[in-house]
């Protein structure tokens, strides 16, 4: 049960620009007017976008570096919209004045406000990234000065989703309406590895493109490269891939933080536990189901020959041991057959038969349709769902959507999964949510750019097979908690858990999975190895920290803003650095009277080569923090198979700012060859990589 924040802060005209942002649903849009001006905003011109992605096995790394240029003979003030992919985090903002490179912080909103608002009284180039719900971010930035560039970095991670046996990744990269005309350049790399070998590896949306190559380094690590110029991007790029797996799979990742990362010294994980992709029929659980539709007058035209299509859809999935019935309603609601039915080849096709008489007209009585399918006879020895589609909200009957949410709760009485869909823009997104959440399912949301057939075709398909219900995780002797999702309940064919947590000590742990098939138990294990040595994959923590912030903002929903629950967001926003209601990032460029080369800093920091793509050269940022006299330090180049190319530095070195040079030539003075190489830095018991690519 998700929140929905809106920010009042900001103009209506403001509001209305993330909102058309959002429908186009792509790379970041800068929009400017003259200072001090009434004038409508502008669309800025995006110069240029440089991507870098790195997927290790499902968590995506994703850093856009993006340059725009004010064509306007004058200052201007300009906002900065980037619609996030789902469940992805940002982690990191930079903002470049004047040539120099400026990384924010994450501060308390207001605290993060008000010092922007004092940086504007004294003209300076502030910058001030927020979080506006639903995934979208506003940046605010004043001043750009005339004809001049404005560059922004932005870093975000996103676990990302499995389907059947596939992988996904989306970048937004469609920009066409976006920038005032074409893009000079564009540039995505992509560098993909997983502890298990790929099966497949393609990008579906660009599968003719001479911009694109895909290059496969070895079973387990493939790398992506597209690039174009003065051009404008009319479509998002796709990337699909399947690895080799079990029957079922664990799948770990974990990080131990170093006392420089100051977020403790607990290690976390990150465990995947995937379903078989292939199910034998005789392990599949006996299921009551039914399938509630919105037939009310503004179901008519295409909306309605599309929910006969997913209707028919879902009869086809029925198996033979399963009873089901369908149920629509309007004003008022009507059965298909008074009770459940049993899915017989003759039972199917009457209800087809039914399904193509359907027509469209009323008002929308939710509350009633959603009794009246409660009151199907479920019983305990069965899998039993309830799939419930609608396009508005109610408009008939109960109409408070809290006394709509209590009495389905109520009325659920054998715990029956509601599986919500809602279709268009005129629904309430938090009635489906609260609805699903409070009976142990989820809320899709469906656009009328979709195709409600395929979308809910693809649940039908995953929950016609439920192959593992009330499951629990047996971490065998491991010390672990505060741990996410709080609760598991079943596992589908062709699904996947995430699941989160945070632990002490090391070795190799037994990890279980118990839980009900066919009736029967079944257990699952496998050993698992948890070290804690320092190091690992940082962005663990983080999607920890982002689920822990997710329950407490489920929380805040239900118990309201208090200043405890508040104040855990907040000190989890500041600790791990991810951006939240609550928290803004801030960017100061006020020029300080510490020199580059000797400027202090209280983390160390490994920062993106620039130019990336280069050739010949290209510059390596480094900062050593304070606290130590000296540190032995040593920067490496490596090639795309783990090679040692070239060492750039190994030295004792101060605390301070850092850059180091590499000309593209190896230890022998050769130049190397075009492709994917990793810079890694090495101070004390730190070791932080970046990759790169040299284009000859």
């Amino acid at each position: 049960m998700k929140k929905q924040h809106t920010i009042l802060l900001f103009p209506l005209l403001t509001l209305f620009l993330f909102l058309e942002v959002s429908n186009v649903y792509a790379v970041g849009a800068l929009f400017s007017r003259p200072r001090f001006s009434q004038q409508v905003y502008q669309k800025m011109w995006i110069k240029s976008i440089n991507t870098d992605i790195d997927i290790t096995e499902q968590i995506a790394v994703t850093h856009l570096d993006q340059v725009f240029f004010n064509e306007l003979n004058t200052s201007v003030e300009a906002i900065f919209i980037f619609p996030l992919p789902e469940n992805a985090t940002i982690t990191e903002l930079v903002y470049w004045v004047n040539g120099q490179r400026f990384i924010a912080e994450i501060r308390e909103r207001q605290q993060a406000v008000n010092a922007y608002n004092e940086k504007l009284r004294q003209w300076l180039d502030p910058a001030l990234l927020e979080y506006l719900g639903d995934n979208l971010f506003r940046l605010s930035i004043v001043p750009i000065n005339a004809l001049s560039e404005v560059r922004t970095e932005i870093t975000y991670i996103e676990p990302l989703k499995y389907d059947f046996g596939k992988v996904d990744y989306k970048f937004q990269l469609n920009t066409l309406g976006l920038s005032s005309k074409s893009l000079e350049k564009v540039t995505v790399q992509l560098n993909a590895s997983s502890k298990y070998p790929y099966k497949s590896f393609k990008s579906p949306s660009h599968v003719s493109s001479t911009a694109l190559k895909i290059n496969k380094i070895n079973d387990n690590n493939y790398t992506l490269f597209y690039g174009d110029e003065n051009f404008y991007p009319d479509k998002d790029l796709f990337v699909e891939y399947e690895t080799e797996r079990k029957d079922v799979e664990y799948k770990i990742l974990t990080y131990t933080p170093s006392v420089q990362d100051s977020i403790g010294d607990d290690s976390f994980y990150a465990l995947w536990i995937t379903s078989p992709d292939i199910i034998d029929d005789s392990k599949i659980i006996p299921q009551n189901i039914v399938f509630t539709a919105d037939v009310s007058s503004s179901m008519e035209g295409k909306r309605l020959q599309q929910v006969k299509e997913a209707m028919n859809n879902f009869i086809d999935l029925l198996n033979p041991q399963d009873s089901f019935n369908i149920i629509t309603f309007g004003t008022f609601v009507e059965k298909f057959k008074p009770d459940l039915i049993e899915a017989s080849e003759t039972n199917k096709q009457l209800a087809k038969s039914y399904v193509q008489k359907l027509y469209a007209l009323g008002l929308t009585n939710i509350d009633d349709a959603l009794t009246t399918s409660l009151s199907q006879s479920f019983n305990s020895q069965t899998h039993n769902s309830l799939i419930f589609l609608t396009d508005g909200e109610p408009t008939w009957g109960v109409l408070n959507q809290d006394s709509i949410v209590n009495h389905t709760k109520a009325n659920n009485v054998m715990g029956v999964r509601i599986f919500s869909f809602g279709v268009g823009e005129k629904i309430s997104k938090n009635l489906l949510n609260n609805v699903s959440f409070e009976n142990r399912a989820y809320a899709t949301f469906i656009t009328n750019e979709d195709s409600i057939a395929l979308v809910v075709n693809n649940l039908f398909k995953r929950i016609s097979k439920p192959v593992l219900t009330d499951i629990t995780v047996d971490l065998g002797g491991l010390d672990s908690w505060d741990f996410y999702p709080k609760n598991v309940t079943d596992l589908f064919w062709g699904s996947q858990i995430l699941y989160l947590g945070k632990y002490k000590g090391s070795g190799t742990y037994k990890i279980g999975l118990n839980g009900k098939i066919s009736g029967g138990e079944f257990n699952f294990s496998d050993n698992i190895n948890f070290p804690d040595t320092i190091g690992g994959h940082k962005f663990v923590p983080r999607l920890w920290a982002r689920e822990k912030i997710n329950d407490i903002l489920e929380l805040i929903e239900v118990y309201g803003e208090t200043p405890e629950l508040v104040g855990q967001i907040i000190n989890l926003s500041l600790m791990f650095q991810i951006l939240t209601p609550y928290t803004a990032f801030y960017s100061d460029p006020t020029p300080t009277k510490v020199s580059d080369e000797k400027q202090l800093v209280n983390s160390f920091n490994l920062m993106q080569n620039y130019p990336n793509p280069f050739n010949p050269s290209t510059t390596i940022v480094y900062q050593l923090p304070a606290g130590k006299n000296t540190y032995s330090v040593v920067l490496k180049i490596y090639n795309a198979l783990g090679e040692l190319v070239r060492v750039l530095v190994n030295t004792e070195k101060p605390a301070g700012l850092y850059s180091v040079v590499w000309d593209g030539k190896d230890m022998k003075g050769f130049d190397v060859p075009s492709g994917i190489y990793f810079y890694s830095l090495e101070a004390g018991n730190t070791r932080v990589s970046k990759k790169m690519m040299l284009v000859r």
